[in-house]
């Protein structure tokens, strides 16, 4: 079980808090032979390991304004066009649905069951275009209604849009506002529209979106769209979407796990995002939230009395008797000094302190002779 947790780790904290046009601009630095296919078809992950394992010995800094940087996006134009030409008399239904996480899961399963925000009948033959409401709105799906042998309605989908398409970018494109509730669409407007997509899957645009905080207990509204493009992309269909650490069915209920500790507030492009969430249940979610036996252990460990930073460096005096680990020691010399010695140094600040054994608050060391003790 730790090992699936251990999954969840977020990556370098100075690289993961990077967005994507900074890494590919680190990256071709690095690699200069690297082609625009190769970096769109790479994961932000993917990125930063290869960055973190290159032996570089410099790396210039890259600018912020990268403008033709390759989108990732993993399923571009595997759309056949064709799709997005209406028949004459043909109908658009235009269908809203707010219960976004619940309605991407049952698009990604083809679930049959799955109760639609439908307002008003439809006919046989019509095409229901739906999007999924979030910050910012998604197109999520393109299907036809079909009738059986006893006239009843059936749906057959015949896109699922896997990579993002904002209902907002839509609306720029054709220049008219989109209804906020589910209804048929004019004809001018709905041609207009399916032609909008079809441009957009051909040449994708990108979504820049804010983040918000991981908490299990009052998700964010921000990271709702996020977790509607990881489940588009992880749903299969007719089986249950499970959740990552331990297979339960979470159809119902997905929750969205942002394994970046700093996440919040971070803006990157939507599938940046999307790349780095995790699909959980609610019990997983709430594991993962909690501290690891490594994160207890730095915060049993005295705060600086100067600036309140835990995981101090343990101080080492005179000579070591083993290879100390730069990342949790510190060497201070053979000379002693005056009174007790220091115990802890500060990662942040470097104040030297120790721990007194007749309580347990922190003091500071003072290097100065004859100002060694505790004050």
């Amino acid at each position: 079980m730790q090992e699936l947790f251990n999954r969840l780790e977020a990556p370098d904290p100075l690289l993961g808090a990077l967005d994507r046009q900074i890494l590919l601009g680190l990256y071709k630095v690095l690699f200069p032979e690297s082609t625009g296919e190769e970096m769109a078809r790479a994961t932000r992950r993917e990125l930063i390991a290869r960055i973190q394992d290159s032996r570089a010995g410099t790396m210039q800094r890259p600018g912020r304004n990268i403008l033709d940087y390759p989108l990732r996006r993993p399923n571009q134009a595997a759309l056949n066009r064709a799709l997005l030409t209406g028949t004459k008399g043909q109908l658009v239904y235009w269908c809203r649905q707010a219960n976004a996480l619940a309605s991407a899961a049952a698009l990604g399963q083809e679930n049959e069951a799955f109760r639609w925000n439908l307002e008003e009948p439809l006919r046989a033959g019509d095409l229901v275009l739906t999007a999924l409401e979030g910050t910012p709105a998604l197109i999520a799906s393109l299907e036809i209604t079909e009738a059986d042998e006893a006239e009843r309605l059936t749906f057959t989908n015949l896109a699922t849009f896997t990579d993002p398409i904002s209902v907002a970018e839509l609306e720029s494109m054709i220049g008219a506002e989109l209804p906020g509730r589910s209804q048929y669409l004019a004809d001018s407007l709905a041609q207009k529209l399916l032609g909008s997509i079809g441009d957009l899957l051909e040449r994708p645009r990108p979504i820049f979106v804010t983040a918000g905080p991981c908490t299990p207990s009052q998700p964010a509204k921000a990271n709702e769209v996020l977790g509607v493009v990881a489940i588009l992309q992880k749903a299969s269909p007719y089986e249950p979407l499970a959740c990552e650490i331990c297979d339960r069915d979470i159809s119902a209920r997905p929750e969205v796990h942002l394994p970046q500790s700093h996440h919040n507030g971070l803006r990157w492009e939507i599938q940046d995002h999307a790349d780095e969430v995790v699909l959980l249940c609610r019990c997983c979610h709430d594991m993962a939230h909690q501290p690891t036996l490594e994160q207890l252990r730095k915060f049993a460990k005295p705060a600086c009395p100067e600036c309140g930073e835990r995981n101090p460096l343990k101080i080492i005096w005179g000579m070591p008797s083993f290879m100390p680990d730069d990342d949790e020691y510190v060497t201070a010399g053979c000379m002693m000094p005056v009174g007790p010695p220091a115990q802890w140094q500060c990662r942040a600040c470097e104040t030297q302190y120790l721990v007194t054994e007749f309580d347990e608050r922190p003091y500071l060391a003072l290097a100065r002779f004859g100002e060694n003790f505790p004050h």
